[in-house]
C-alpha cells in the first residue's frame, strides 16, 4: 500500500492559510513539509508561522523536491494546468484548488497527464463534505422529497473590497489574465458542483454573463438556467456587485417537498413535507478542507478515488464554460 505523508503547498495566499493548507496542517494524515510561491516573501512568513522549513521561490522547485509526495496546488487559476502536468511528470498526486482550470481543454489535459504518470488528481471541492450537503444527499437519494423537479443557487456579496490596498494579494481575482473568468466561474463552481454531486449531470445550460461593476476585467453577474439529464430544471443567480447582507442558499424541490441549504457555509437543512417542517443545524467542520485530505490521502493509499475526482470536477467545468459560451453567443449549449 502506498503511503501518503509527505505534501507541498504550491502558493502561499488565503487559500493555503485557511482551506487547503489549514486541512494538511490538521490532519493527522498528512504533513505539510514545503510551501512555495512566486513571492518568496510571502512563501518565507508562510514557512515561518507554522514551522515549515523548506521554501520554495517557485513550484517547480517544491514539486522537484524529492521528499514531497503530494503536491496542494492554490496559486492564481491560470497556474493549476502548468503546475499539474510538472507535478504529473514528476510522479506527484495532485489535489487542485477550484476551479481546476481556466477551459475544458485544460482539464482533459490535465486528468490525460495524471493518468498516464498513474497519480491521483483530484479537485478541492470541499463543500461536497459539509454534513448538511451529506445530509441533503442521503435525504434526496431516500425519496425523502420525491422526484426532484428543480434546483436553485442564490449567491451574492461584495466584490469591491478588493480594491482596498491592503487586499492587493488577492486583487488577481478580479483581473482576467490571472483568473481566467469571474463570478460564474469563482463562486459557481463550488455552487454548481454541489449540485451535480446532489442531482447528477447537467445536459444543457443558458446563461447571461456580465460585468456591471466598474475597475476590473472579469463578470461580476450571472443567471443561467440549467436542464439536468435526470429532467429537474435548475437556476443560477450569482451576483458579486450587491452591497448590503450576503445571500448564499441552494434549495431542491421536488413532487413531494423541499429541501433547504441556507445559508450554506453554515450547515443548515431545512426540510419541508406534507408531514411538516424540520431545521437540522449540523455542526460547522473546525477546517472546511479537512475532511478532503483525509479522502485524499485514504484515495492515494488505497488505490481508490477521492469524492471529487477530477472527472466529477471536469462535468461543473463543462457547466462553467458552456454558460461563457451561450452567454457570448445567446443561445442554449448542448453539454452531451
Amino acid at each position: 500500500m502506498e503511503k501518503c505523508s509527505s505534501s507541498g503547498s504550491i502558493g502561499c495566499g488565503s487559500a493555503a492559510e485557511i482551506r487547503g493548507g489549514l486541512g494538511i496542517r490538521l490532519s493527522g494524515k498528512a504533513e505539510l513539509v514545503a510551501v512555495a510561491d512566486n513571492d518568496y516573501g510571502r512563501a518565507e512568513a508562510y514557512a515561518n508561522s507554522f514551522g515549515i522549513d523548506r521554501r520554495y521561490g517557485d513550484g517547480h522547485d517544491l514539486i522537484g523536491d524529492p521528499d514531497v509526495q503530494a503536491v496542494y496546488i492554490a496559486t492564481p487559476n491560470k497556474f493549476h494546468h502548468p503546475f499539474t502536468l510538472a507535478a504529473a511528470r514528476a510522479g506527484k498526486h495532485v489535489l487542485c484548488e477550484k476551479p481546476f482550470a481556466t477551459g475544458v481543454e485544460e482539464n482533459l489535459e490535465m486528468i490525460d497527464a495524471c493518468q498516464r504518470a498513474g497519480v491521483l488528481l483530484s479537485v478541492s471541492y470541499y463543500r461536497r463534505f459539509y454534513p448538511s450537503v451529506q445530509r441533503a444527499k442521503r435525504l434526496i437519494d431516500d425519496g425523502a422529497i420525491g422526484r426532484v423537479t428543480l434546483a436553485g443557487i442564490h449567491a451574492t456579496h461584495f466584490l469591491g473590497e478588493h480594491h482596498r490596498p491592503d487586499l492587493a494579494p488577492r486583487r488577481w481575482l478580479i483581473e482576467k489574465d490571472m483568473a481566467g473568468a469571474g463570478v460564474f466561474q469563482r463562486a459557481g463552481s463550488h455552487r454548481i458542483d454541489v449540485l451535480i454531486y446532489l442531482l447528477g449531470t447537467v445536459r444543457e445550460v443558458h446563461a447571461a454573463i456580465e460585468r456591471m461593476g466598474e475597475g476590473y476585467d472579469v463578470d461580476d453577474a450571472s443567471v443561467a438556467l440549467l436542464r439536468f439529464h435526470s429532467g429537474a430544471q435548475g437556476f443560477v443567480a450569482m451576483h458579486h456587485t450587491v452591497t448590503g447582507s450576503e445571500t448564499d442558499w441552494i434549495e431542491i424541490c421536488g413532487t413531494g417537498g423541499r429541501i433547504l441549504l441556507d445559508p450554506l457555509d453554515q450547515c443548515r437543512v431545512t426540510i419541508e413535507t406534507s408531514e411538516g417542517r424540520q431545521v437540522f443545524d449540523d455542526p460547522t467542520p473546525e477546517s472546511s478542507t479537512l475532511p478532503i485530505i483525509d479522502d485524499f490521502v485514504r484515495a492515494v493509499e488505497t488505490g481508490s478515488q477521492t469524492i471529487c475526482p477530477a472527472e466529477e470536477a471536469l462535468k461543473t467545468n463543462r457547466v462553467i464554460y458552456g454558460g461563457y459560451r451561450s452567454s457570448a453567443e445567446g443561445r442554449t449549449v448542448s453539454l452531451n
